[in-house]
């Protein structure tokens, strides 16, 4: 037979446990506070997302333990954002807002910041916001290199030094989470210095291999203007 309690338990512990049990709330509500109103979300100047879907989509991931599944289902969504033409019209507004909040679920993922920095900087010319997505990433995750690499070449970017750039651009293009305009910036970036063999080669590939009409038919339209201005060169080069 189970033996009764104590007598005398509920007055022993009470005074113990109901204190306790305050205590630990507060200090929960206080860590639930702090992760759902981080101070390292800042909205994006050009369209402002509703801070009340951002902090019910945090509390909600908090709370229930998937922080990193919803970070990677919302992180989904972010990517056919930016692969929707129909948002070309707003030129994109909220991106950079939505990498910031996919980055505060997951920021260990390392393509939200390759991916949301290289679109901002290097297709939507939001340096600014694509230097802050950086360095948030490499807040995060100081060992990552290849963040601090990005992050030089938007300052090659901005100072107007191609050459330098080139290196880091060859290698996103070939990774398979690069946005789909790398491609586009590199062999426009190769054209910008004057290497228009290595454009050519980019964009006969992308001829080739593009998996949409729309990017075949720029890699041909490309095509014709790089051969152009090789035609009109052709005789200075002849005595």
């Amino acid at each position: 037979m189970k033996a009764d309690p104590p007598k005398g338990w509920a007055l022993r512990w009470g005074p113990w446990l109901i204190p306790s049990f305050f205590i630990l709330q507060a200090f929960f509500s206080a860590r639930l506070g702090d992760w759902v109103h981080p101070t390292s979300f800042e909205a994006s100047p050009v369209e402002r997302m509703d801070k009340r879907v951002a902090s019910t989509l945090r509390a909600v991931a908090y709370l229930t333990g998937t922080k990193v599944l919803v970070g990677h289902l919302f992180w989904i969504g972010v990517i056919q954002y930016y692969g929707d033409d129909e948002n070309a019209g707003t030129r994109w507004a909220k991106l950079y807002d939505y990498c910031c909040l996919a980055s505060d679920l997951n920021p260990r993922f390392i393509s939200i910041y390759t991916f949301g920095a290289n679109a901002l900087a290097f297709h939507l010319k939001r340096y600014d916001q694509a230097a802050q997505l950086l360095a948030k990433g490499i807040k995060a995750n100081p060992e990552a290199v290849r963040l601090k690499y990005l992050l030089a070449a938007i300052g090659y970017q901005t100072a107007d030094r191609s050459d330098l750039m080139i290196p880091v651009l060859e290698e996103e293009a070939s990774r398979p989470d690069a946005p789909p305009m790398m491609v586009n910036i590199l062999a426009n970036t190769y054209e910008k210095v004057g290497r228009y063999e290595d454009a050519i080669r980019v964009w006969q590939k992308q001829l080739k291999e593009g998996d949409t009409d729309e990017k075949r038919i720029v890699a041909g339209q490309k095509l014709q203007e790089i051969y152009a201005i090789l035609k009109s060169r052709k005789p200075s080069n002849h005595r």
